[in-house]
């Protein structure tokens, strides 16, 4: 499976037709697709725009999907990217990697 943490998209959201969709995925298919993309297929999440699989294949990309629909929990209120970290969690962070470091 091509699942991975979520990521930004690499963008050119008017290169990709929305073929499925439900309440917390997209799935898109590029309009183009190879060479001009690296891949033909992909799943994001709803809520942010996130790609979470991508595929060259519709069968390998359908049977992302179906697993998503029964096995993913989406938990879209906790971040995940590293730049949206709140500096008072950064902080508590750092003091309790010194207090390991110190003693």
């Amino acid at each position: 499976m091509a699942f991975r943490k979520p990521i930004t998209t690499l963008g050119g959201l008017m290169w990709w037709q929305n073929i499925k969709q439900d309440m917390y995925f997209l799935m898109q298919e590029h309009k183009v697709g190879l060479p001009m993309w690296p891949y033909k297929y992909r799943i994001l999440l709803r809520e942010n725009r996130m790609e979470i699989a991508n595929s060259n294949d519709l069968q390998d990309i359908e049977l992302d999907w179906e697993y998503l629909q029964v096995h993913a929990v989406p938990q879209l209120n906790q971040k995940i990217d590293l730049g949206a970290i709140n500096p008072v969690d950064t902080m508590t962070v750092l003091a309790g990697v010194l207090k390991i470091l110190v003693l």
